[in-house]
């Protein structure tokens, strides 16, 4: 390892090592830009990957409201929707664990149609960071979010079923996250597996 006074010391002996230096420098700015452009390509590929599979339980429940229609000549014998209150789950708590299942990040506790999530006591989550902003609220609960207001709009659900979620926070540091109507098993599996994810990019321990 070249020290900074043996640095200077070849600086004073051979002009050439100043532009040895400069080039230095430009290397490591340039590993540090490629390094935080692959952390924003990996949180791209998740994204794309929750909103291929959120994409496909649309379709598919898109597919089945058409099949469950009755043609016209017989209006009578049209299928009713089931009412969301019909089978309200049962709580639950659901510790989230780091991908190595050594440390905790967060807890999910669930009461009827609603969540919280609540972080690990030791943690500290920068809401503003990528892969909780941009990816675990915009790509995941953002787009859950707009798929219940087209069901809205489409009169298949009313605005107190849709799922509505919100960030508390104090200093940008996450405090909690609320959802309304989280919608059932699948969706909060979606949930977890992306809320693991978005947690073990940006823990800090306090």
């Amino acid at each position: 390892m070249i020290t900074e006074s043996r640095l200077a010391v070849l600086h004073l002996e051979d002009p050439r090592i100043r532009t040895l230096l400069e080039l230095r420098k430009d290397l490591e700015e340039e590993v540090d830009r490629l390094r935080d452009r692959a952390d924003k390509l990996e949180s791209f590929i998740q994204a794309l990957d929750a909103t291929i599979g959120a994409g496909s339980f649309a379709t598919a429940d898109t597919a089945l409201g058409r099949t469950a229609e009755v043609p016209a000549a017989a209006p009578a014998a049209k299928v009713a929707r089931p009412t969301p209150h019909a089978a309200p789950e049962p709580p639950k708590s659901i510790i989230v664990m780091n991908k190595a299942r050594d440390l905790e990040l967060a807890r999910i506790e669930t009461s009827d149609r609603d969540l919280r999530i609540i972080p690990a006591a030791h943690a500290s989550y920068d809401i503003k960071r990528g892969a909780f902003a941009r990816f675990f609220v915009e790509r995941i609960l953002g787009l859950f979010q707009q798929e219940d207001r087209h069901r809205v709009e489409n009169e298949e659900i009313e605005w107190d079923d849709a799922f509505d979620f919100e960030v508390r926070a104090e200093d940008g540091i996450l405090e909690e996250v609320v959802v309304k109507n989280y919608g059932g098993e699948s969706r909060l599996a979606e949930i977890e597996r992306a809320l693991r994810w978005a947690l073990e990019k940006t823990y800090r321990a306090r």
